[in-house]
């Protein structure tokens, strides 16, 4: 008759073991959720949607308004580098390599 009885150290730790299986499904939910929050991207900086005008104005003299347009453009385009740079790191640094 001994076979039909339950061997309480076996089903203790089968029970231990299915609560720590458990915790560890937890455990490993928050480590996927910590990692997709991590990885997700910040904000895209406001000075990166600034637009740039030339300034030129009617009435302004042909070299004054191709400075105007030379300064705008080149303002831009540091504009357009700085934001460039910043979304490659910032993706970097968020991505799996």
């Amino acid at each position: 008759m001994t076979a039909c009885t339950t061997d309480k150290a076996a089903l203790n730790k089968a029970y231990a073991d299915k609560a720590r299986a458990g915790v560890v499904g937890e455990a490993l939910t928050e480590a996927d959720r910590a990692v997709s929050d991590a990885r997700r991207m910040p904000d895209y900086p406001g000075d990166c949607r600034r637009h740039h005008f030339s300034g030129i104005k009617f009435g302004d003299k042909l070299g004054v308004a191709n400075k105007k347009a030379d300064i705008a453009l080149g303002a831009a385009n540091k504009q357009t580098d700085a934001c460039a740079a910043w979304y490659d790191v910032t993706k970097a640094a968020r991505e799996p390599k």
